[in-house]
């Protein structure tokens, strides 16, 4: 890479490492921060080990999900309904789900049959590694702000070290949050409807994804975005939409507003498209989450 190309990268990483702290890991990938996508691959997703086994590792954070159960406890999980990582409960919405339902299930996968997390047993282990980013994804989105409100304020409190960050699908949701934390960084999931059917196999989705056009996302729509949520904020998006959107980092990079990509297609299709959108442009996000292991990826991506 050549130093017009260094330079580059540096300005893309900047907006979001003046929010969160500079480690080893990023250091020697391209600048970008690489977070485990619910906890280190091998271990049961969205569980304390999994974020222990990923702060142990050369991540330089965790993505998690959590959802609210009817009686206000937050939990860490995925799917709108259990049973594909947690069991022993009825398959209903979480949202409708107690505590006492909760504690009562179990987790399913390798290792499994211990009581799947509430989220405050992720944020104190979470709470003692400050130089490990908490990525926190809010997967639904709220009819109120309260909510929301005294998620945030409970995560002030126990994540004291600062280093987090909340994430969403829903700018509403995100609006929320910045109402409540008005410095913290906030990232917009962008949902790509091409990845449709991998959120399920069904007729519905498969034609959703046949149908389904890429996101555009101008630097209009940069802007538009800031102006929503409220500065720090990011976009977060699959491969498939960077490859869709050449400009994008360039312009985020113009507005200092950070990019995270991902791949549901999995972290070799990741690393191919950085290579290539580091090619035509010069320019790399600012981090990462990815499935496998960090060293692993970052030489694919040419960070080794």
């Amino acid at each position: 890479m050549d130093i017009t190309a260094m330079r580059r990268n540096r300005l893309v990483a900047t907006a979001l490492l003046i929010c969160l702290p500079w480690t080893a890991a990023n250091a020697a990938c391209l600048g970008m921060q690489v977070h485990a996508h619910r906890g280190a691959p091998g271990l049961i997703e969205n569980s304390v080990p999994a974020i222990r086994a990923a702060h142990g590792g050369s991540w330089d954070g965790v993505e998690i999900d959590m959802q609210q159960l009817k009686d206000g406890r937050w939990v860490l999980h995925h799917d709108p309904v259990p049973g594909r990582t947690v069991g022993g409960v009825a398959r209903r919405p979480v949202a409708q789900l107690s505590s006492a339902d909760w504690q009562s299930a179990k987790m399913v996968g390798n290792g499994g049959g211990s009581a799947p997390p509430f989220l405050d047993d992720a944020m104190r282990e979470a709470a003692s590694r400050p130089d490990k980013t908490f990525n926190a994804e809010l997967k639904i989105v709220y009819q109120s702000c309260e909510p929301v409100r005294k998620l945030v304020a409970d995560m002030k409190q126990t994540l004291g070290h600062g280093n987090w960050m909340v994430t969403s699908g829903f700018p509403e949701a995100l609006r929320c949050v910045r109402n409540a934390d008005p410095a913290g960084y906030l990232g917009l999931i962008v949902f790509d409807p091409r990845n449709a059917e991998a959120a399920g196999a069904n007729v519905f989705t498969q034609q959703v994804a046949k149908r389904g056009r890429a996101p555009v996302l101008s630097q209009q729509w940069l802007k538009n975005l800031v102006d929503i949520v409220g500065a720090p904020v990011g976009v977060h998006l699959d491969a498939l939409t960077l490859a869709a959107n050449p400009d994008l980092l360039q312009n985020a990079a113009a507005l200092s507003i950070p990019v995270f990509v991902y791949s549901v297609a999995g972290d070799d299709r990741l690393a191919r498209q950085l290579r290539s959108s580091n090619e035509a442009s010069g320019y790399m996000p600012s981090g990462v989450i990815i499935d496998g292991d960090p060293e692993k990826f970052c030489k694919a991506v040419g960070g080794f």
